[in-house]
């Protein structure tokens, strides 16, 4: 298997008490969301967490993953991975973070 991590930014989210996999969905395609990295399994450190919160997507694809792919297709791909997973979503501060 092949670990990947996606981090989205955007600006300081006040998150609701609980974070859904509907509001995980409705980031995604706002299209407020600014990529900032995508590549193997890392464990990303918001440098800014009074100015920006962080999305962070971490799952495994069987298939070696081109990390030069449009940013489309890589919304598309999670998209796909929460619709059909079983995300667990949790939070640090303002971050969000997904295990697919």
């Amino acid at each position: 298997m092949n670990r990947h991590t996606i981090i989205y930014k955007t600006g300081q989210l006040i998150l609701p008490e609980i974070i859904d996999l509907h509001f995980v969905t409705d980031l995604l395609h706002v299209g407020q969301l600014e990529l900032n990295y995508v590549g193997k399994a890392i464990t990303g450190q918001n440098d800014q967490p009074e100015e920006v919160s962080l999305l962070l997507f971490h799952f495994q694809t069987e298939e070696k993953l081109d990390y030069g792919i449009a940013e489309s297709e890589l919304n598309h791909l999670l998209s796909q991975e929460l619709k059909n997973g079983n995300p667990k979503i949790s939070t640090e501060g303002n971050d969000i973070i997904v295990q697919l």
